[in-house]
């Protein structure tokens, strides 16, 4: 179980993506979220948004990055890590 986080809140129209964290340890925080080359760690995902898969060039990485993506309006990530896109 991850330590309380401040809850985040970020709204108006957005593209995201979510990636598993290969490097999650024994964090709990199984899935990152990109907005606008911002990463946030979450444990779990609720998405009240279509989704759909693709790919795209990780630059740091210097590979190509397979997740889900999608646009919401608001992502709210709680204090327990848990994120809701809608």
């Amino acid at each position: 179980m991850p330590p309380p986080i401040a809850p985040i809140i970020l709204t108006g129209h957005m593209h995201f993506k979510v990636r598993f964290n290969t490097t999650h340890g024994d964090t709990g925080l199984y899935w990152r979220i990109i907005v606008d080359d911002e990463e946030y760690l979450v444990c779990n995902l609720h998405c009240k948004v279509e989704t759909r898969s693709d790919a795209s060039f990780d630059a740091r990485a210097g590979v190509i990055k397979y997740h889900i993506v999608g646009e919401c309006e608001q992502l709210y990530i709680g204090t327990d890590g848990n994120a809701l896109f809608s």
